[in-house]
């Protein structure tokens, strides 16, 4: 059965992180388990963005690294080796191939060791609105055109193929693309592409609630201080948006 707050449920998460450090451990299952406790965004997508946010942030390296905890947390609320495999696919785009590489690396290593018969059988949910983004939407393609032809053309190309992998959602690959933003800072500067991310979410069913749940999760995994920043971009979107 799948948790329903995936770090308060799970106490030897608990464990594991109290023996890292005593004091860390009991501050993080704090934290993390408010952050997992909000009810906006399912638990499985929030575990999909977590491994995400690592692979942007280079976080599978190193002696109590979270990776691997992130992949059970997906794994545990019905996730499957292929979605994870897709989503990493999908980073190509947005934290590079030589990230995405390493962390394919590291994906292998977790399954080489794990005895997948401890997981519940990999969900089937209903799939969200299936749609393009990127090739959908010849305006955007213009404005990526306007920023440089060939840049245009290569985005295009590249990124349409990442938004057409199968087994993810498109309003579950707008989360993760914000999540990236906000991990990578790209919500700042001329033709950053936030707002576009945004739009994307919000045309595929997202709430003003949802993104300001996942800004606030994302607190615990990319910092406040981004965060915060991402609050910022996003209430000057909201605010041209309802202009």
């Amino acid at each position: 059965m799948p948790y329903k707050n995936a770090v308060l449920d799970d106490k030897d998460l608990q464990n594991n992180l109290k023996r890292l450090n005593p004091r860390f451990g009991d501050f993080v299952t704090r934290v993390a388990g408010e952050a997992w406790g909000g009810a906006l965004i399912p638990q499985k997508t929030k575990a999909l963005i977590t491994i995400a946010v690592d692979v942007a942030n280079q976080n599978h390296k190193g002696l109590g690294n979270p990776f691997g905890a992130h992949i059970d947390m997906a794994l545990k609320q019905g996730a499957n080796r292929a979605e994870i495999e897709e989503i990493l696919l999908f980073l190509c785009v947005y934290t590079g191939f030589n990230k995405v590489a390493s962390c394919f690396g590291a994906l292998n290593e977790f399954f080489e060791r794990v005895n997948l018969q401890q997981y519940p059988t990999p969900t089937t949910s209903e799939m969200g609105k299936i749609s393009n983004p990127i090739l959908d939407n010849p305006a955007l393609q213009e404005n990526l055109k306007s920023v440089n032809q060939q840049l245009g053309e290569f985005s295009i190309k590249v990124a349409g193929e990442a938004w057409n992998l199968p087994l993810i959602d498109t309003k579950t690959k707008a989360l993760i693309a914000i999540a990236v933003d906000i991990a990578n800072q790209d919500h700042v500067g001329d033709n950053n592409p936030f707002g576009l991310h945004l739009d994307i979410a919000f045309e595929n069913g997202s709430t003003a609630e949802e993104i300001e749940e996942l800004l606030l999760f994302l607190c615990v995994y990319t910092g406040f201080n981004k965060a915060a920043v991402g609050f910022g971009a996003l209430n000057e979107y909201l605010s041209q948006r309802r202009a």
